[in-house]
């Protein structure tokens, strides 16, 4: 298999060598930098480890508005969110992925720093740095590891790390503004940016960066769409989606097994399915929000003094707020409850039933819809010293990292008042409307609300040439202490299980780290270089553990550049893994053999849906990563660039749920497995029927985090340029593209890894290609992002077996950008995403548009920056 991937490796890098591919930036500096993946300075941004570097003026091309938005435009970055899904379990909050690893696989850096998390996690345990709290006007530069680094910075670097840097030694005044709209009229979005900077470092010893970001992007509006006025979408080939609960719904005879539709339903609404079930539809409300309006301010303030020549002390103060609001639907009766049951003694009970109890598809549509409002601050306040001792560069900082989150749902309805009222019958399910007195006494709102902080103290001593064994031996060693704590606090209604169709989590926790780290740089002869890492870290919560890394390059001549690398990496637990409270959610199904055995029922009828119960696991241990990567660099010309990079990945330990059917099938095999099966006491009666059965109805499973999955995953990232006058000016080709040759991953204990590679949420591969020409004051842009051809199913796991998927087409979207910068002082950029109107492709097998992001269609935008200096 790996001869295989080679062989794959070999005919993609020739057809790099044939087609323009994305640039990396050249630096043409000869000072020595840190760049990300070292503690050592260097001039050269091409090492033995794999390096992209986004600069602010290529950002400012893509007409970018955040953070999120630059690196989503990058092939390597493999997935993410922006924070304008209102179905996230952090909204408001972006993050992305690399190696196809999931947010909480990648480390996120400021000025070469931890961030907090943010006090949400995706999921229910995947933590994350909110992107959106990082200003764009502050960020010079975007440095993205394309490896494993824990030798480096230990945890969470795994598959890479993304490093933002601020602007250093700015002077002047700078005013940017931008403004967006969709070609229907709909996700308006305006910011506006000022960096102000004043002081000379090498002339006034000093240096004072300020920025402040603005920004604010209105709902998109599902009326105003082609794909979005309706929820039915037979056309298309999926589901009629069409609200089953409103204008009013239906009921179901507990007796008869028969549906019908509510009394008053209008005939036009109601229609039957092939079993003769009713159903009373109602189309989507044209003016229906798809997605929250979201206002976001963010600032830093950067400092750097020079106390004497020797000696400098920096500081970092940064702050942000972000607000995101949007109106969900109405709330509906819990219809999947067996305590639900309309019962004829019931005063809600109506004339339609037959005795038999009566189960109500309804929402209480006579009250508001639901609305949500999310709050999040994070404040971050950095402050160090630097200086040199000799040919030794020391450098040393504490940092107070806080985050804040508060969460606001108005219009859910309180499970014991709704009860109370359907036994009384002071509401009445089967009214076409009840009146304000009806439902105001069931209403009440819910607020959860999260913190987050990172207390931190590092120190380094580095000197980029030691002493010389055939070249330089640079050497760099340091120490760091931190101190992490996460609360997340749900409502105490949520908690008691008393708000209607709504669970919740929670989770308090935190831990203290001190790490130590040696890294060390070889250069025995001229044309190789090696780098070589240490590092260990010791967690109050689980213990130590100890990460290498060895990398290597070589220049068989100027042009040419040959690296390869390996590493260990780890994944300490989340806290919320580690300390979150029961979250209660019911299984999709699972066979429950012991019973189903006894009374005759085959594998088409054995299935339950019980309560589950997700627990949190103080036992967990790390999840732990090998990596190795070797690629190639051929850079004849500052016109002509092209590299290849391989990299191989394989986790062991990695944390999930326990799985529902594999804790069933093995319920009295693995010891401590019976005590995580719930069951109702036994039937003595139904035991005398049907010799055999031992066992009563299962009632609930409790699903632990555990160590007991496995990914492996490799792939390579090509890119390249070629730049050549044309027209008097300058035309240059740019493209990238990640492909991926598998992505395996099993999700129980002993299981081999199966391919999870080809289906929508995991496509081979990604291109990013760019043609940009340059002409005096002008510049236009324009750019294609393809991403491939994919199985018409989310996971090929979930392929049944004789089953036969179809594929869906790879799928290009076009954006340009035009600008105009009359001087060094004004720009102008005018553009526009997805100008061809490129339709979301449709997957039929779950009845989804799998490229969301482009059902509203084109979104033009216009951007000024004038700067003074």
């Amino acid at each position: 298999m790996f001869e295989k991937n080679v062989r794959q490796l070999a005919v993609l890098a020739l057809c790099a060598a044939c087609l323009p591919l994305q640039a990396q930036t050249e630096n043409a500096k000869l000072e020595r930098v840190e760049i990300v993946g070292s503690n050592l300075k260097r001039i050269d941004s091409e090492g033995p480890a794999p390096v992209q570097i986004v600069k602010r003026a290529d950002i400012e091309a893509t007409g970018a508005t955040t953070v999120v938005d630059a690196l989503l435009n990058l092939a390597s970055v493999t997935g993410g969110f922006d924070g304008a899904e209102s179905n996230s379990f952090s909204p408001g909050a972006a993050a992305v992925s690399l190696r196809g690893m999931g947010e909480k696989n990648v480390l996120v850096l400021l000025n070469g720093r931890r961030l907090a998390n943010f006090g949400f996690a995706s999921g229910t345990d995947s933590t994350f740095v909110d992107l959106n709290a990082l200003p764009l006007s502050a960020i010079q530069e975007i440095q993205i590891l394309r490896d494993g680094a824990s030798a480096i910075y230990g945890s969470d670097a795994v598959a890479g790390v993304i490093n933002f840097v601020t602007r250093r030694d700015y002077k002047g005044l700078e005013l940017g503004g931008k403004y967006s709209q969709n070609t229907a009229g709909d996700l308006k979005t305006s910011s506006a940016n000022v960096a102000t900077g004043f002081g000379d470092l090498s002339r006034d010893g000093y240096n004072v960066l300020a920025t402040l970001d603005l920004y604010h992007r209105g709902s998109a509006i599902a009326g105003k769409h082609e794909f979005t006025r309706s929820a039915d979408l037979r056309s298309l080939g999926g589901q009629d989606g069409r609200s089953i609960t409103e204008g009013p719904g239906s009921y179901y005879n507990e007796g008869t097994g028969e549906r019908h539709a509510m009394p008053g339903c209008p005939a036009a609404q109601v229609e039957i399915d092939d079993r003769g079930d009713e159903y009373c539809r109602t189309e989507r409300d044209p003016a229906g929000e798809l997605s929250p309006s979201i206002k976001r301010v963010a600032g830093m303030l950067v400092g750097s003094w020079d106390l004497n020549k020797n000696v400098q002390a920096f500081g970092e103060l940064a702050f942000s707020r972000n607000k995101a609001d949007w109106v969900n639907g109405f709330e509906t009766i819990e219809w999947y409850q067996p305590d639900r049951h309309i019962l004829p003694d019931w005063g809600s009970y109506n004339a339609v039933g037959d005795g038999a109890p009566l189960t109500v598809f309804r929402a209480i549509y006579e009250a508001p819809r639901k609305q949500t409002h999310i709050t999040a601050d994070t404040t971050r306040l950095l402050l160090g010293m630097r200086g040199s001792l000799g040919s030794y560069d020391w450098e040393t900082a504490i940092s107070q990292d806080r985050g804040n989150v508060t969460l606001l749902e108005d219009n859910h309805v309180k499970r014991d008042a709704l009860t109370q009222a359907l036994k009384t019958g002071s509401y009445d399910p089967f009214k076409l409307r009840n009146p304000d007195a009806a439902w105001q006494p069931l209403m009440t709102s819910v607020e959860r609300k999260a913190s987050s902080r990172l207390s931190a103290w590092d120190a380094k001593l580095s000197n980029p040439e030691m002493f010389r064994l055939g070249g330089p031996v640079g050497l760099a060693a340091g120490l760091q202490f931190s101190s992490e704590t996460m609360i997340d606090t749900p409502d105490a209604q949520v908690v008691a299980r008393n708000i209607e169709n709504l669970g919740g989590t929670g989770s308090e926790g935190g831990r203290r780290t001190r790490s130590a780290y040696v890294e060390m740089s070889l250069q025995p002869v001229k044309a190789l270089e090696a780098q070589l890492a240490l590092r260990s870290d010791h967690y109050s919560d689980f213990g130590g553990t100890i990460n290498p890394k060895i990398a290597a390059s070589f220049r068989p001549s100027e042009s040419v550049l040959l690296r390869a690398g390996y590493n260990t990496a780890f994944k300490a637990p989340t806290l919320p893994q580690l300390h979150m409270a029961e979250t209660v959610s019911y299984s999709s199904g699972v066979a429950d053999w012991v019973r189903c055995k006894p009374l005759g029922l085959g594998p088409d009828r054995c299935k339950y849906t019980p309560k589950m119960l997700q627990v949190s696991n103080p036992q967990l241990k790390p999840e732990k990563s090998r990596i190795a990567s070797f690629g190639a660099v051929f850079n004849p010309s500052k016109d002509l660039f092209l590299s290849a990079d391989y990299y191989h990945l394989s986790q062991r330990d990695a944390i999930q749920l326990l799985d529902g059917q594999y804790l069933m099938d093995h319920e009295f095999d693995i010891a401590g497995y019976d005590k995580l099966v719930v069951r109702d006491p036994r039937n003595p009666a139904l035991e005398a029927r049907y010799p055999g059965l031992q066992h009563g109805r299962l009632n609930t499973i409790i699903t632990p985090f555990m160590n007991v999955g496995r990914v492996q995953t490799d792939g390579v990232d090509l890119s390249s340029r070629y730049s050549f006058a044309l027209g008097g000016g300058k035309l240059t080709l740019r493209d990238e593209l990640n492909y991926q040759f598998h992505f395996k991953m099993s999700e129980v204990a002993g299981a081999e890894p199966s391919e999870r590679l080809d289906g929508y949420y995991r496509p081979k591969w990604r291109n990013v290609f760019t043609l940009a020409y340059e002409l005096g004051a002008w510049s236009g842009l324009l750019r294609a992002n393809t991403s491939a051809s994919v199985l018409n199913i989310d996971d090929p796991k979930n392929i049944l077996e004789g089953q036969v998927v179809d594929r869906l087409p790879s799928y290009t979207t076009w954006d340009f950008n035009l600008r105009y910068a009359q001087s060094k002082q004004l720009s102008v950029n005018l553009g526009m995403v997805n100008f061809t109107d490129k339709r979301a492709r449709f997957s039929t097998q779950y009845g989804t548009f799998i490229d969301g992001t482009y059902m509203t269609g084109p979104s033009a935008y216009l951007s000024l920056r004038y700067a003074m200096q």
